[in-house]
This record gives C-alpha cells, structure tokens and sequence, in this order.
C-alpha cells in the first residue's frame, strides 16, 4: 500500500515495539492479525486467510478471531511456539476523535503462561535464564503461575546441564550477542523457545536495581545473593522480562531463593534420561519412574513429587522423616483413602490464587477457591489420629482460610458462569441494591400490570392501557373520549387520531430503571466481582502456605500407597557407602506384564569389602536392567520412598551416574562413541568415593581391543577412586580383574541352554561367564540361518585366533592385561613417536638431494633398531 490509514500507522506503531510476536489487534469484537502474522497465524489456527482493500495493487494479507473466544486460538499459537501480543481498546469509541487509542496490555510466551488451558497441571511451566560470565554461569527460573522464583550458581556447563534437564523450561532467555547454544535441544525433554535479549540489559548494576525496586528491598542482601553477581543478572534480566511481558497482569512473585544443589544428590541429565526418571526413551511418562510413583491425585502434589525425584536428599534425618509419614499412611489404610478422596477434590491452590491475583481471574478461579476450602478442612479433619513428626507438622500448618470461604459463598453463586461478563455471579443476598435491580429487571412486565390497574383506580378511566415503543419508551394511552379525566401530573407524549399518549412521573422513574437495569446490573456485578477477587487475593500467603501443606500429604500419601499396591519395603540406611537388596526389582520392568514374571535378584556393594561388580551375561539376560534397578532404589530411598524390595540397606550416595546403551547426538556433531566416551569422561572427573556409579557397555563403539583397553583402564580407576560401581560387560576378559584387585568380584547373569537353545533365567549368580550367545540372540531376532551359520564360522576362527594369540604372546594371558609387557608397548609406542617427530621435523622442499638421501639413510636406521 503506498498511502496508509490511520488506523493501519496505529498498528504498524504498535507491530514495530513487538516485532517478534504475534500481534493481536482488536477491532471491534476482533482480534486481527495483518500480513505475515496473518500468514503464520492463518496456518496454524486452520483459519480462513484473507486481505484487507483487496482491490488494490497490494492488498494486505489479513485473519482475525472473536475475542470473545481467543484463548483457544492463544493456545494453539502458544503450543506451536510463539509469542503473541495482545492489543486492546484503551479508549472509549464513543468518546474518540478519531482512531481509538489502542495499546499492547500482556504479552504472552510458552514461559509466561497464566491461563489454565495453556498449562498442563503435572508440570512446572518454568522460565529460565542463563548469565554466562568468566567465573561460572548463573541459572534463574521462575513459574509465573504458582509464583516460585529460584536461582542458582555453577562453576561448570556441565552441572548447569543438568539443572535445566531437572527444571524443563518452557522458554529460555540469553544475551543477544550469544548463538544459540547447540546443547540445548539435547538436555531438554521438549523443545524450549530460546528469547535474545539486549546486551544492555545484562548489566550487573541494572539487575540489581530491577531486584531491589521489583522486591522493595534496600539491599540484595535479603534476597541472598548479593555476592553472587551471575545470579543478580540471571534474576534482574529474568524478572524485568516478566514486567515487560505481563505490563499491569503481573501477579506476586517470591523472592528469588538460592537454590544450593550441595544439599542434594546430584543426577546429570545423562543419569536422569539413562534412568528414565521422567519419562522413556519413546517419551511415554507412563513408563518411566515417575509413572510407576505418581498417585498423587492434586497437580501440586504431582508437581512436588517431580521435585523430590530431581533432588533427592542427603540428609537421614530428613529422609527419615519422610519414610516415616509414608509408612504411617502405608499401614492406616482408612486415613489414606479418606486423604486421597479429599485430595483429588481439591484444586490447584497454587496456580488459582495467582490467577486470582491478577486482572484476568475468572468467576470460576474464586468458586474453586471457595470449595477447595471445604475440602482443606477434610484433609485436616483426615490427619486427626496420624502421629508421625511430618504429617503432625502439616495437620498444624493446614489452614482452610475458613473466613474467606465464608465470603466467598455468600457472595458467588454454587455454579458461576465461565466469564464476569455474563453475569449472574453474585448470589442473591448479597447486595440489596443488586438485589432491586434484578427485581426490577425480572419483574417488569407485572409491574407495569400492577401499575395499569392502579392507574385505572385512580383515575377512574376503565380502558387506560400502558404500552411501550421504541420512539417514545413506556407511555399511557387515553381514548379521546376519556381525556376530560386525565390527571394533571399526566404529560402528554403523543396526539393519535382516536387517543393521546402520555406518562407519568411514576412511569417515567421506573421506565428510567427498566431501561438501565441491566447495563446497572452488569456494572455493579463487575465491581461485586472485582471486590470479591481482591478480598481473595489479599489473602494469598494464606492459600500459598495451604497449597504447600496439601501438595506433600500428597505426595506422602502417594508414596504409602504405592508401597502398599507394589510391596515396597521401608530401607534402612547405615553410615558408610553400601548396597544391600534383598530380591530387589526394577519398578517399571515389573509392571509391563511379562510372561514369566519379574525376577528379583540379591544385590550387595560394601566400600569396606566388595564395592566393584563386574557383571557378565548374554545379550537379553537382563544385566542392563539389573543394573538400572539398583540405581533406582537408592534414589528412590533418598526421596524418602519406600523401594522395590524385601529388604534394603543403603548408604548415602552424593551422585548416581550411568552410562547405558548406544546414542549419537547429530547437531553436537557427536558419534554414538563420542557420546559414550563424553559421559564417560563426566563420570571419572566427577564421581567421589561416596557416588553411586553403574556402567554398560563401556568401549562398545570401537574396535575390539581399544574398546577393551578402555573398559580396563576405567574399570581400574573407577576401582582407585573408589565409588560403589556396577559394571555390566561382554567383555569377559575384564574378569581378570578380580584376580588382581581385591574388592572386585564377578557375577553373571545366568542362562540356560539345551540343543542350540537359550533360556534366560534372569538371575544373578556369583562368577563370570565366558558366553555372549549373541549369535543365538540374533537368531531369535529373525536373522537368516545363512548369516548365522557364516557367524559361526567366523566366530570360530576369531576364538581359535585369539587363543593363539594370547598362548604366543603371553603365555596365556592378554597383553592387555601384563604389567611388565604393557611397560615394553608403552616404551615401543613411544620410540614411535620420536621417529614421527624427526620425519616432522623434516623440511625437504630445502633440502639437497644427498642431504635428503643421507637423512633417509639416517631414519631407516632408527626404524630398524
């Protein structure tokens, strides 16, 4: 278009400010959108694209939806992940001279969600921010819909990996100068919307002049983390973004809280996804850890127990305290359910009294709010016999804000609509001016009646008749023959050819009344409502600490009965590093239904006595999981859970590490050998006497012998650095290990085999085994019997090749595996080297041909010595 509007510069102005969403503009009862947001938005809302002034050269492209119904749209755009930026009517149309004033009011991300229908109820929608600088990284994340604000410090990407894994951003922000860091698509569970922002904003001075205003705090010392500057960052870009993004929406936010990872045990995002703690490796929730745990029947309660599994404790005390209310509703059954029915009815305190704190509440937000008390008042009522330290604690702290649910009833009606603006919210009662209006309003047509029947009466005309037009309004109509007894506060409205119109002062107050009613109604229900949602709001430290107190009953609840339903048994926990399971399970192998059953194994590490397991086995014996389900006991006691065995004895482990099966990661330009050598690295630069660690597999992706050197050498440092270690490997050789390094034992994963055919048994027995069946393994995948029966013959030349190799080399044993002759490989190795630094050293385009000659001479001497 070469000549503009006015109102198409009004939205031009506005699309400038916010050129990286999606605008909404209101028109009318509409949002539109105008060229390439109309484009993309078009598409992905599945409506109709079309344009505005189509008849001229360059029409501009153009959609729109109802605003009445634009949260559904808002989703869709959300999910797909983009920004969108709502522009309203700030004006008054009628009052204009011309354009409304318009102007952008919130502006909405994928971390920056309030609205119910755009979050799911399980999960924190977090935000996060990361402030690099030389010294380390500072981490801030915030859910705007519960309010939660925390942040933390590491001195490695590593560790600042798997703080993301565990908290899952919806949206990440960083500093515009900065590419996207490739190694975000591969911690994250889903894809995260990664926001640039302006360098200038990431000054240290800036950020903790946002904190210090947004917080009315004198100094950052109340916040504490005055002396942590990438955390004063982290939370002053993080906060500031959601000022700009919210404008006048933003509801109360917690001081950001340190968060100390120190406290807890520590799971990489490797761990965490080896594991399967949050979901499978085909993404179902459903079988992963957290399936198998959650029955929890709030979404705070769901939200906390995907807490406890990202920070398990390090404290006994605390986890004692846990195992103790967990047992408590393990054995009374009665309580437990009566907890469980009344947590399911009650809603999520947690996101309604946010919402309820800002503008956008709903009448539905304050009704939940009002019944989630009663249901409050239950749980406590529930808890009333329960003695154990954690829930007498809670049943004390337990509010049901009974005050407020008092108001709230006599002010709502049971079953308020979806919007304010529909009216009816108000219960009948309340208000007496409300009260006479709805009268009014309901009552008119036996008013108006009664009021004909009075007049009548009184004036003595038998056929006075009150009616109503739109012209003239309500009037009373007199035959001609009948004016001579018109009374004189009658006034006349109109002259008919047989009669006259007139009104009255009674008439006229009440047409007055009728005629406004419902634009009175609907004002004063709005002002009713707004004072019913900040009365409501005043008290949200009351329902936040209620919130907290429901969300871990359920989660204790959700663990006594997990325990109950599976058969879990309470662990018992001793001072130093051990692994104690008596038939022990994996708690989501079990489930799966498997024909012959689940079988449980007896598994024991000591650091004072065999704290290394080298584990041998064919392939599909189990050993992968066997090593898995160990893993997941100890995390599961250090959550405070009960744990899939008969019995069990732990020690505190600081971190729980695992490298498991085969992966690549293409956009990191990683290979699956890469990546198991990088988890490997992690694991021996990180892991502490105190650590759990369990390995698969280890040197799988090279060849044979670097693959072996490999599992040796790690196995040995592993062995010296001392962590409690399993060790799952077809490399049987490593069983030698035992012979030589006291504390080391083997076991394998027992099978059976009668004719040519296997029969895995599933248990572990002490000793190693020689046999990988893998061509057995590969027959019953379905290989074809010729390139079976070509593997046995291969595999019969490799055998014989190697036992050679190891009787003419050794005597019997692996070179690999010979101190005295390691040493003399090491020394050749090295001779190797010099040889190739001399040809290095080489420069032989200035060089004669007798010099060149005789330097050959002299290099041919050296390689034959």
């Amino acid at each position: 278009m070469s000549e503009k509007t006015p109102l198409m510069s009004q939205y031009l102005r506005v699309k400038k400010e916010h050129p990286d969403a999606i605008l909404l503009f209101r028109l009318g009862d509409f949002y539109e959108m105008f060229y390439d947001d109309a484009k993309v938005a078009s598409e992905i809302l599945g409506i109709a694209l079309t344009s505005r002034d189509r008849r001229k050269e360059n029409p501009v492209p153009l959609c729109g939806v109802p605003h009445h119904s634009a949260e559904s749209h808002i989703s869709k755009l959300l999910a797909s992940g983009k920004k969108v930026a709502v522009c309203e009517q700030t004006g008054d149309p009628k009052q204009a001279k011309g354009i409304v004033e318009r102007k952008v009011v919130r502006v909405l991300t994928p971390g920056v969600v309030l609205d119910s229908e755009n979050l799911e109820a399980k999960k924190n929608n977090f935000l996060a921010c990361v402030a690099e600088r030389e010294n380390g990284f500072g981490l801030s994340f915030c859910d705007i819909s519960t309010g939660e604000f925390r942040t933390c410090f590491f001195h490695s990407r590593e560790d600042l990996l798997s703080e993301l894994a565990h908290v899952g951003p919806k949206e990440i922000l960083i500093q515009d100068k900065e590419r996207e860091p490739p190694w975000l698509g591969s911690v994250l569970e889903a894809p995260a919307l990664v926001t640039r922002v302006d360098s200038w904003k990431w000054e240290t001075e800036r950020c903790g002049e946002i904190l210090r205003d947004g917080f009315s705090v004198l100094t950052l010392e109340a916040l504490g983390i005055e002396k942590i500057p990438e955390c004063v960052v982290a939370c002053g870009v993080l906060f500031d973004y959601l000022r700009e993004t919210q404008k006048d929406f933003l509801p109360r936010i917690e001081f950001p809280r340190y968060h100390d990872t120190v406290d807890y045990m520590k799971i990489d995002e490797w761990t965490a996804r080896n594991l399967e703690l949050r979901s499978s490796a085909e993404g179902s929730v459903k079988h992963s850890l957290l399936g198998v745990m959650d029955e929890t029947r709030s979404p705070m309660g769901a939200r906390l127990l995907r807490r406890f599994m990202s920070y398990p404790l390090l404290d006994v005390e605390e986890i004692n305290k846990r195992q103790e209310a967990a047992a408590e509703l393990l054995e009374n059954l009665s309580a437990r359910e009566d907890l469980m029915e009344a947590l399911a009815r009650t809603g999520d305190l947690e996101r309604l009294i946010h919402r309820i704190e800002t503008p956008s509440a709903r009448p539905r937000d304050l009704a939940s709010l009002r019944d989630s008390s009663f249901y409050v008042e239950r749980l406590r009522c529930a808890m009333a016999d329960l003695r154990s330290e954690a829930l007498e604690s809670l049943r004390e702290r337990m509010d049901d804000f009974r005050d407020l649910r008092d108001y709230l009833e006599a002010a709502l009606v049971e079953t308020p609509p979806a919007l304010a603006r529909e009216g009816g919210v108000i219960r009948e009662g309340f208000s007496p001016e409300l009260d006479r209006l709805r009268k009014i309003q309901s009552d008119g047509r036996r008013w108006i009646s009664d009021l004909e029947e009075r007049e009548r009466e009184r004036t003595g005309i038998a056929n006075l008749k009150i009616g109503y037009n739109r012209v003239f309004g309500y009037y009373i109509e007199v035959t001609n023959s009948k004016l001579s007894l018109v009374p004189e506060d009658y006034s006349r409205r109109q002259t008919l050819a047989g009669s006259e119109r007139f009104t009255s002062p009674e008439l006229k107050e009440y047409e007055e009344q009728i005629l406004t009613a419902a634009e009175r109604i609907a004002g004063l229900e709005a002002s009713l409502f707004e004072e019913a949602r900040e009365r409501a709001a005043s008290e949200a430290p009351r329902v936040k600490a209620a919130a907290a107190v429901v969300a871990e009953t359920d989660v204790f609840c959700s663990m006594g009965e997990i325990a109950s339903r599976y058969g879990y048994c309470r662990p018992e926990f001793v001072p130093r590093p051990l692994v104690e399971l008596r038939d022990c399970r994996h708690p989501v192998v079990e489930k799966m239904g498997l024909e012959s059953g689940f079988v449980p194994n007896d598994v024991t590490l000591d650091s004072d006595a065999d704290r290394f397991m080298i584990i041998t086995g064919p392939n599909m014996s189990g050993k992968s999981t066997l090593i898995r389900q160990v893993a997941l006991a100890s995390l599961m006691a250090q959550m405070g859970s009960f744990v899939p065995a008969r019995a069990a004895r732990l020690g505190i482990v600081d971190r729980i590490f695992s490298r498991v099966g085969a992966s690549d990661n293409l956009t990191a330009g990683r290979s699956t050998f890469m990546v198991e050598m990088v988890e490997t690295a992690h694991i021996l630069q990180n892991a502490t006497p105190r650590s759990l660690v369990i390995l698969d597999e280890i040197g799988r992706g090279t060849s044979t012998f670097d693959g072996m050197s490999i599992a040796w050498a790690v196995s040995e440092y592993l062995y010296d650095l001392g962590p409690l270690t399993l060790f799952a490997t077809h490399y049987h050789e490593l069983s030698n290990l035992a012979d030589v390094k006291p504390g080391i034992t083997n076991s394998n994963v027992s099978v059976k085999e009668e004719g040519g055919e296997i029969l895995f048994l599933r248990k572990l027995v002490p000793g190693a085994t020689s046999h990988s069946y893998g061509i057995q393994v590969a027959r019953l995948a379905g290989v074809p019997p010729k390139v079976l029966n070509s593997a046995r013959k291969v595999l019969f030349s490799l055998e014989k090749f190697k036992a050679s190799l190891s009787q003419s080399m050794l005597g019997g044993q692996l070179l690999l595996f010979d101190a005295e002759t390691d040493g003399e490989s090491e020394a050749a190795y090295r001779k190797e080297e010099l040889l190739a630094d001399d040809l290095a050293a080489l420069d032989p385009m200035n060089m004669t041909p007798m010099e060149a000659l005789a330097k050959l001479i002299e290099l041919s001497e050296k390689a034959k010595k």
